[in-house]
């Protein structure tokens, strides 16, 4: 059609991501990955040692602990 105007862009919904997005994610990465290393060494013990899950258990609270140590000390929040 003649004399039309081109249909404009809508206005883009995602901009981009925030900074703390990254810490945020930067935390949540710590917290479960200690979980699962120091959980699965636990769960390595475990089956070495003959137990059914205590050392997993602590391998996990461990884990989780370092995982908040870590957030503590390198995102200082």
């Amino acid at each position: 059609m003649a004399g039309q105007e081109p249909p404009k862009k809508p206005p883009e919904k995602d901009g981009p991501p925030t900074p703390d997005m990254g810490m945020g994610m930067t935390a949540l990465s710590y917290l479960i990955t200690g979980m699962l290393v120091w959980g699965g060494i636990g769960w390595l013990v475990d089956h070495w040692v003959g137990t059914s899950g205590i050392f997993a258990g602590i391998g996990a609270v461990v884990g989780t602990a370092a995982g908040i140590y870590l957030i503590v000390r390198r995102l200082g929040a």
